[in-house]
Formats: C-alpha cells, sequence, structure tokens
C-alpha cells in the first residue's frame, strides 16, 4: 500500500515537471546574459530549464558533500544499534537460558552480553541470574550487591542480595537486606514477608511483632490475618519468658486472647499462668472466654485441674459452665458426657455419645465409648468399640494434646508452623496428627486384649443387668 502511494506521488511530481517545462519552453523573448563585453541571448524557455537544471546539480553536489561529513556519524550510530541489538538478543538469550536451569549457556551469554550491553543494569541483572542458575550463590550475592548501588535497581538488587544470602546460609546478611528494602519507600511487599518469615523461624518472636506492625501500617497485612498472626507470636513469646517476667508473660497473653479469642494456646496458657498464681476464678474466667469463642478439649482438661485435689461436684459445675458458654457444640456434647460418666451415668453418658458416634465415629469417640460401656458392665460390647478406636479417624483438636497429657506444649518450630497454619487459615492441626495411631482418653493409651484375655475379662467383669443390652445406638432411647 505504501509503494502505490509514493509511486502515485512520484508520477505526479513527474507529470508537473514535464508540465512546468513544457510551459517554460514555450515563453516567448529571450533572457540575456553579459559575459565581459559581450552578451549571450538565450530564450526565455532555456533559460527557466537550465536555471533548473543547474539548481538540481548544486543539490546534489550539497547533499553529498553534506553526506560525506555526516557519515561517520552514521556509521557510528549503525555500530552502537547493531552493538544494542547484540547486546539485548544475548541478555534476552541468557536470562531464557537461566530461568529453564541451562547454566552453562546463561554463563557463556552473560560474558557475552558483558560486550556488547550498554546499560549495566541489564548486564548485572543477567549476571546473577546466571551465577543463580550455576549456584554460584557468592557470585550472585555480588552481582545483585552491585545493581543496588546503581539507579532504580536497588529494590531488585536488595532482593536478589537478601535470597543469596539466605540460599548460602547467612541469615544475619539476608535480614539486613530485606530490612533494608523495607525502609524504602515502596508498594513492593516482598521485604515485610522476607524479614517476617527470617525473624519467624529463628524464633524471633518480639522482632516478628515489630515486623508485623510495620506491616500493618504500610498496609501489606490486615484482617484475620493480621490478628491471628499477632496471637500466635504473642503466645509464643509469653511461653518462652522466664519465671520473673510472669507479670510480662501474661500481659502478652492477655494482648493474644483480646487479638484472636478463638486461639485456644493462648486461653490455655494464660488461665495456667493463673492457676500458678492461685488465681482459680480468674483462670476459670479464661477458659470460659475461650471455650466461648472456639471450644477446645486442653481447655476442658485443664479446667479440671484449676484446684488441686478438688471436690467432683467443683469440677463439674466448671465443666458445666464451659458448656453453657456454648452448649450446642460438639465439644460441649462431649463434656457432658464426661461429666456423666465421672457421675456414674453410664447410661446418660452411652445415650450423649451415640448420638455423636452416629454423625462421626472417631476414635476419641470409640474410646469415651468404650469406658462409657465398661463402666455399665458390658465388657463383651466395650471390647468391641476398643477395637474400633484403632481404625477409626482421628480427631485434629486431639492432637494438641501430647502423649504425657500436656496441651500446647510447643517448641520454637512448632510454635514458627503456627504462626501460618492458624495465622492464614485458621489451622490448629498439628504434625503429630498424621502419626498417631490410638487416641488419648484422659492421657491413657489403652491396650486391646487378646482373644484369650478377652475371654478371662467377660468372666470377671460384673454381672451386666439382667435384660439383655442392644446395640449401642440403641441406648440413647428412651428407655431405662
Amino acid at each position: 500500500m505504501n509503494r502505490i502511494i509514493v509511486f502515485l506521488v512520484l508520477l505526479i511530481v513527474l507529470i508537473a515537471a514535464l508540465a512546468f517545462g513544457w510551459w517554460a519552453y514555450t515563453l516567448p523573448g529571450k533572457v540575456t546574459v553579459p559575459i565581459g563585453t559581450e552578451e549571450i541571448s538565450i530564450k526565455s524557455g532555456a533559460a527557466v530549464a537550465l536555471v533548473l537544471a543547474l539548481s538540481g546539480i548544486m543539490a546534489a553536489a550539497w547533499w553529498i558533500i553534506s553526506g560525506i561529513f555526516v557519515l561517520p556519524g552514521r556509521i557510528a550510530r549503525s555500530r552502537r544499534q547493531s552493538k544494542s541489538r547484540k547486546a539485548n538478543a544475548a541478555l534476552t538469550e541468557g536470562l531464557l537460558a537461566a530461568e529453564a536451569g541451562d547454566a552453562e549457556a546463561a554463563l557463556k551469554l552473560a560474558r557475552k552480553a558483558a560486550k556488547h550491553a550498554e546499560d549495566e543494569r541489564l548486564k548485572l541483572l543477567l549476571e546473577a541470574r546466571a551465577a543463580e542458575a550455576n549456584d554460584d550463590w557468592a557470585g550472585a550475592e555480588r552481582a545483585w550487591s552491585q545493581l543496588t548501588r546503581l539507579p532504580g535497581g536497588q529494590l531488585a538488587g536488595l532482593r536478589g542480595s537478601a535470597m543469596a544470602a539466605s540460599e548460602r546460609g547467612d541469615q544475619l546478611t539476608a535480614e539486613t537486606r530485606a530490612r533494608e528494602a523495607l525502609g524504602l519507600k515502596s508498594s513492593a511487599d516482598w521485604p515485610f514477608n522476607s524479614l517476617f518469615d527470617l525473624q519467624v523461624s529463628k524464633g524471633e518472636w518480639e522482632k516478628a511483632l515489630d515486623t508485623l506492625t510495620t506491616g500493618e501500617r504500610r498496609g501489606m497485612i490486615k484482617g484475620d490475618s493480621l490478628r491471628r498472626r499477632r496471637a500466635v507470636l504473642l503466645t509464643a513469646h509469653a511461653v518462652g519468658m522466664s519465671h520473673d517476667q510472669k507479670s510480662e508473660a501474661q500481659k502478652a497473653l492477655a494482648e493474644a486472647i483480646r487479638s484472636a479469642p478463638g486461639f485456644p494456646p493462648a486461653a490455655f496458657h494464660g488461665a495456667k499462668a493463673l492457676m500458678v498464681d492461685g488465681k482459680a476464678k480468674a483462670a476459670q474466667g479464661v477458659l470460659e472466654l475461650g471455650w466461648k469463642a472456639r471450644p477446645h478439649p486442653a481447655l476442658a482438661q485443664l479446667s479440671r485441674r484449676l484446684v488441686p485435689q478438688d471436690s467432683q461436684a467443683n469440677i463439674a459445675a466448671r465443666l458445666q459452665a464451659l458448656i453453657s458458654a456454648q452448649p450446642n457444640h460438639r465439644e460441649s456434647k462431649i463434656l457432658m458426657a464426661e461429666i456423666a460418666m465421672d457421675k456414674g451415668d453410664w447410661v446418660g453418658a452411652i445415650r450423649s455419645l451415640a448420638l455423636l458416634v452416629e454423625e462421626n465415629p472417631t476414635a476419641r469417640l470409640c474410646l469415651l465409648m468404650e469406658r462409657a460401656l465398661k463402666g455399665y458392665g458390658d465388657q463383651s460390647e466395650a471390647a468391641r468399640w476398643g477395637r474400633m478406636a484403632v481404625s477409626a479417624s482421628r480427631e485434629p483438636d486431639w492432637s494438641d494434646i501430647d502423649p504425657k497429657g500436656n496441651a500446647f506444649d510447643f517448641d520454637k518450630q512448632g510454635w514458627a508452623r503456627l504462626v501460618y497454619a492458624f495465622g492464614d487459615v485458621g489451622d490448629l492441626v498439628h504434625p503429630r496428627y498424621e502419626s498417631y495411631g490410638r487416641e488419648l482418653e484422659a492421657g491413657r493409651v489403652p491396650a486391646l486384649p487378646g482373644p484369650e484375655l478377652e475371654e478371662d475379662a467377660r468372666l470377671d467383669a460384673p454381672k451386666a443387668p439382667d435384660r439383655p443390652l442392644s446395640p449401642p445406638l440403641d441406648y440413647a432411647s428412651d428407655d431405662d
């Protein structure tokens, strides 16, 4: 299309020139040109044609002369463009090779780009990526560090330098680089995430709390994730404090409960600290607050032992207060069955448990049913439920109670995991949940008797009621 337009324009110009030349040639008269003492007469049309030809010759001569003067500049510009094209090609291919994991090609192209690249930042970027592809983290960190000194490359250089330092095990340098990046005015969220993750991995709870506050101020984290992460960090920090810092620990736990009331470890450790101080009533209040937000079996276990050698009536009253805080919750219904067993009301316990196992017969519920049936006197049925407990599904919340009966007794790594597991999705599942074979039941792991022992147990067991027992779910009927 463009060629057609150019052709038409040239054709119009040629036609116009011929028409003008014919018109000039037909002009009447002559033009007299004095040359020394003589005069030369030229026809007007020829004079016009001569002037036009002379003008064309002068224009061509000027174009040639000016072209000679600008030729070196054009040659230099052409060389620069060629060099730039080669550098861009080498940089593009080198970055693609580095991302593809072709370390040898990336290194070769990085050297090639170093010869042609005019932008130092691009050259350093490829050099750093090539070094990373070769697992040369020291070289990568060196290139990234040089990039931080160039305009526009500071944030990218700090990020790369932090990652390289982390890969070679220098967490201190990685944290320093992330902190420098966080100090820059930028909307990038990686400095906050990197610094926070490093501090959490090292168990530096106070520093992580400060970083979390900075992230909140910058708008990089908010909502439930912010509140839950803060609750975990405050609880972990409080649990790690020494005995002479118990006042600060209690304040941190109180703040954790305010931040996320549905974080059972905060309520558990907060109540436990008050219990150690002899403030059983205040501890029970904390447990009820935690139970109302998110019932958890560990809270009920602690409520049982708030007062050493307490009467069964007082223990039942405290547990009933928990139930009243969340009467329709599954844990409250389980607690009602446990209270019934404490009182020796085996039929009431079986009725409560039967409704629960109908929904989901977990290992924990099977063990509770086993206990209730043993109390009732049906040893064979109790043994059957004990066997069912081995293959039944496990309860995630119960996994927070270790085999010795301690709850939320996490190490540094366990707390660090909770920062994200609970902080980001509200998950409390402990890693041991995947490996438990048989659920805990009041800190006891019942053993399964062999067939001979089962027969002996039936012979030695207390005599059951005269009427035959129905299948376990029938205990929920209205009959006594």
